[in-house]
């Protein structure tokens, strides 16, 4: 997704240079020959050290984060380091214990935005979630929110009858972060309180628009529901009631991720293994292909977006809001999957924006708090699409 992300970016008028950032030096070389471009260079930086990625970051304009969640803290603190903007295409969802059942005190979203304070003393910017879900999903929540008096419901749908051919188990997405979502509780918003439901919670079938149809989905941890209710709700006066966010999930993925989790392998601790310390979920990951590999044998397509319902005039209202994909056509276009583009291609949006002066805001925030026209104007241009139905 990172990849996606810096190959736009490289062949945009508004950057001189791209760095490619990475631990493993075999996969950023990958991803600057596949670039090809004068502008892009590699660098070896390491997210645990936040002194070195301070050092690195030292005259950067601004920081994009495509690693895994769990060292967004450490990036995010590097920039206020450095003075360098940041944004990031998710955060860590697993810093909450509340088990099923439970109010959760404070949700993830916001031990990230008790940055906004020290971002704006430093006159930096924060752009938090900037992928496709969370991104695009709470870009499209707010577009359906500001055609309202009031809002009730806000319902992130995520729809993918994709598959790899040759595998029966591939995720097109990080396997950490697939793993450590699904067998979470679920954070949902009801009664004014953020909550959490079992994981696999809410089994129903949606019909996606076509070509993907009926799929089985699922209540999963997840972004939106921990920022959606409290900055459209709140922050932007339109209120809300209920937010949740389901995602389809086919049965090899479902039984799959269930076996991992009884078996103790989603473990993301290092344990002792005949004298090597192993991080269970780790050893899972690195016997899974690699996400960035299976672009070309990946079919299907996907469909995310966000059911904004409440009342306009004194109206019921509703509207359906996506983007939608085809993991071949965008192989063929982009040479990614429809799942890395579609993620790696709302964070080069929002930094061309920002590079343009388009984002003017500074501080921690969620995508919701942008203004979605000039963000939704700009996909086309990408290859990707806004598309919506009223309900």
């Amino acid at each position: 997704m990172g990849s996606v992300t810096a190959e736009i970016l490289a062949h945009s008028e508004e950057f001189d240079k791209v760095i490619i950032a990475d631990l493993n030096m075999e996969r950023a070389k990958r991803t600057e020959k596949k670039i090809s471009s004068d502008k892009v260079a590699v660098k070896k930086i390491d997210a645990s050290d936040v002194d070195g990625m301070a050092r690195a970051f030292k005259g950067i304009d601004l920081v994009l984060n495509g690693v895994i969640p769990r060292f967004n803290m450490n990036i995010m603190n590097a920039c206020l380091k450095a003075k360098a903007n940041y944004a990031d295409m998710a955060w860590d969802v697993a810093l909450d214990p509340t088990p099923a059942g439970g109010i959760i005190k404070e949700t993830p979203a916001f031990k990230f935005i008790k940055k906004d304070a020290e971002f704006k003393k430093a006159g930096i910017v924060g752009m938090m979630g900037l992928g496709c879900d969370p991104g695009l999903a709470n870009i499209f929540a707010r577009m359906g929110a500001d055609r309202m008096d009031r809002v009730r419901q806000l319902l992130v749908r995520d729809g993918d009858n994709g598959y790899v051919e040759g595998y029966e188990f591939a995720p097109l997405w990080s396997p950490e972060t697939l793993i450590e979502e699904v067998l979470m509780p679920a954070t949902y918003y009801a009664d004014g309180k953020y909550r959490k439901y079992p994981a696999f919670h809410g089994e129903e079938t949606i019909r996606f628009p076509n070509p993907i149809g009926d799929l089985t989905a699922y209540n999963v941890d997840h972004e939106e529901p921990e920022t959606l209710p409290t900055f459209i709700g709140e922050v932007l006066g339109k209120g809300c009631d209920y937010c949740d966010f389901k995602i389809a999930l086919g049965k090899e993925y479902v039984d799959a991720i269930k076996m991992l989790g009884k078996l103790g392998l989603s473990n993301p601790n290092k344990i002792d293994v005949k004298g090597a310390k192993v991080a269970p979920r780790d050893v899972v990951a690195a016997v899974l292909p690699d996400p960035s590999t299976l672009s070309d044998r990946a079919k299907g397509d996907l469909a995310v977006g966000t059911i904004t319902k409440g009342v306009k005039d004194g109206r019921e209202v509703g509207y359906h809001i996506w983007t939608q994909m085809s993991h071949q056509d965008c192989f063929k276009k982009y040479g990614h999957s429809a799942t890395a583009y579609s993620v790696g291609t709302p964070l080069a949006i929002a930094s061309i924006l920002f590079a343009q002066g388009k984002i003017k805001q500074k501080g921690v925030f969620p995508p919701e708090m942008l203004d979605p026209q000039p963000f939704v104007k700009m996909l086309p241009k990408y290859g990707m699409n806004c598309l919506e139905k009223k309900l």
